[in-house]
């Protein structure tokens, strides 16, 4: 007798229903977008930016920022909160641009 089995033996049985289930004759609602949605890139400037492509200025701020908030116990990323220095670091890692104007 396996436990499965002494579970199901304080079961009631299941009776079969002689009534035939209702079908709602309507159709049912759907979904449609109605005008799509385009969505600009908010910090991508062009399509290969990324940290190798990066200004030093920009990939010196984002080290700073990382290294400092990686090991300070006041700050947490998630949800905003630094230090002094960490709300600094943060600053200058925000106004560094990613990519040199041409």
């Amino acid at each position: 007798m396996s436990l499965l089995s002494g579970l199901l033996d304080h079961m009631p049985p299941a009776i079969a229903s002689t009534t035939a289930p209702k079908i709602n004759s309507r159709p049912r609602p759907r979904l449609v977008l109605a005008s799509p949605v385009e969505r600009t890139p908010r910090l991508i400037t062009s399509p290969h930016a990324s940290a190798a492509t990066a200004t030093p200025e920009w990939r010196q701020a984002r080290d700073l920022y990382l290294n400092h908030i990686m090991v300070c116990r006041s700050c947490y990323a998630p949800t905003g909160r630094y230090c002094t220095a960490g709300a600094h670091l943060r600053a200058s890692y925000d106004a560094t641009p990613m990519e040199a104007h041409q």
